[in-house]
């Protein structure tokens, strides 16, 4: 596991456990500062201003509280982290006031202090990574600004036959700043609902997931942003060689709104799907769409870790009663440790013929629909496939899952009424079976 990318300051007074805690944390974070009070931990997050504070409560000089209170009024978006011997409650509702984001009860444990620092750091790095992407957005847009400004100087020098073909441009124009408006909010108010469901379980499924989909969705809109990029930069080439003509500028401006729409279509599905598992609405679900949503949001980080998926999905039409979203969650998680359990194979026993695989297959009977989720990786023992689906097991280590997917998983199938079921052999495979009942037409009976 490499180093969060992020900066930490920890402020305890006890000097043995200020150096215990400082070595634990410095393996997981690049930048880690210390202090031994609340007066030192403010002048220190003066210096450096880190993204992640973590303090005790009772210390001399300055208490934690105080110190945390005046850095919450100078930094909105700064976590804070706060620990506390049991019997301090009191000090729990001041901390919620002044905006704490999570509290540890002294003597902390090892995992607790990784697993939550991992957690906030992930949010803290997705954090920036979102500014990064926008302040390139803006660019971006003072760009293409300046482009526009350029062309309407050129086109306003042309004949009448040009106006009408000016104001599609326009029109064009505010279309594009629409979309990026919409962009802006949505992003913000997702990033806003995940900070106020941190201590939901099924967030933390999503948290496990998002990480997957991430990495296809930057893929997949980079294609056409890429596109965008280099369409403005013929257009601004041609300009300065020999101008554009009428038809060429109609070809490039269409090419760019083709791929606009594109990424349009990305974020709105990534968004309903995040947004629509918190509303179990029940409708009618088509399987086999709901599979290749899934395949389409992973499928471009799975070729790179070459990973082959083998695809066998039942052509007629095979629907089920529940909600399309939470089953796409169900085959995202399937889909990942099928994944982790192929990359641990090829890592553990560094075998260069070794090809990983997974299939996915689907096929019904008189009454259900069956979905298999085959991998030839690790495999499961009979011991621990036992406890696969109880909330928080998990074989894995800290930083590559927290138990909650499998459970979540089961749930969710019981939920639409349905079975899963598991069959492994140690290091050859793994089969995860759904069988989930058909929907049922309803008959119209005439009298």
């Amino acid at each position: 596991m490499g180093k969060l990318d992020i900066s930490v300051l920890f402020v305890e007074d006890e000097e043995l456990l200020r150096a215990i805690y400082e070595r634990i944390l410095e393996k997981y974070v690049e930048r880690l500062y210390v202090a031994q009070n609340g007066k030192e931990g403010l002048e220190v997050y003066e210096e450096v201003k880190p993204d992640l504070v973590i303090t005790d409560i009772q210390m001399p000089v300055m208490d934690g509280l105080e110190m945390i209170e005046v850095i919450r009024r100078k930094d909105r978006q700064v976590r804070l982290v706060i620990l506390s011997a049991y019997g301090e409650a009191e000090y729990f509702m001041d901390a919620i006031k002044i905006g704490v984001n999570s509290f540890l009860i002294k003597p902390v444990e090892t995992k607790k202090l990784i697993s939550l620092v991992d957690e906030l750091g992930k949010g803290i790095v997705l954090q920036k990574e979102l500014m990064a992407q926008e302040l390139k957005r803006k660019e971006a847009e003072e760009n293409l600004r300046k482009l526009n400004e350029e062309l309407e100087k050129i086109i306003e020098e042309r004949t009448k036959d040009l106006q009408r073909e000016i104001k599609e441009r326009i029109q064009a124009e505010d279309d594009l700043k629409q979309l990026n408006m919409t962009l802006e909010k949505r992003v913000k108010e997702e990033l806003k609902k995940r900070e106020k469901q941190q201590q939901l379980l099924i967030q933390k499924s999503k948290l496990e997931s998002m990480g997957e989909l991430s990495a296809g969705m930057a893929h997949e809109i980079n294609q056409p942003l890429g596109s965008i990029s280099m369409g403005l930069d013929n257009m601004l080439f041609k300009l300065s060689v020999d101008g554009m003509d009428k038809d060429y500028l109609i070809k490039k401006i269409n090419a760019l709104f083709d791929d606009i729409d594109r990424i349009r279509q990305i974020i709105n599905h990534v968004r309903v799907f995040s947004r629509d598992q918190q509303v179990a609405a029940s409708e009618v679900v088509n399987v086999k769409d709901v599979i290749q949503n899934a395949l389409s949001l992973v499928k471009v980080q799975y070729a790179n870790h070459n990973v082959e998926i083998e695809l066998n999905l039942e052509q007629d039409e095979c629907n089920t009663d529940g909600n399309k979203y939470r089953l796409e969650q169900i085959i995202l998680n399937l889909l990942s440790n099928a994944k982790f359990a192929v990359d641990e194979k090829q890592a553990l026993t560094k075998d260069m013929e070794y090809k990983k695989v997974i299939k996915i297959n689907s096929f019904s009977d008189e009454n259900n629909i069956h979905i298999e989720i085959i991998d030839n990786g690790t495999g499961i023992s009979p011991e621990t496939q036992e406890n696969i689906f109880d909330p928080f097991f998990t074989t894995k280590d800290v930083e590559n899952g927290t138990g909650l997917g499998l459970s979540i998983t089961y749930g969710i199938v019981k939920e639409m009424k349905g079975e899963i079921n598991v069959e492994s052999k140690l290091n050859e495979y793994t089969k995860m079976t759904i069988i989930l009942p058909k929907h049922k037409n309803k008959e119209i009976i005439n009298f």
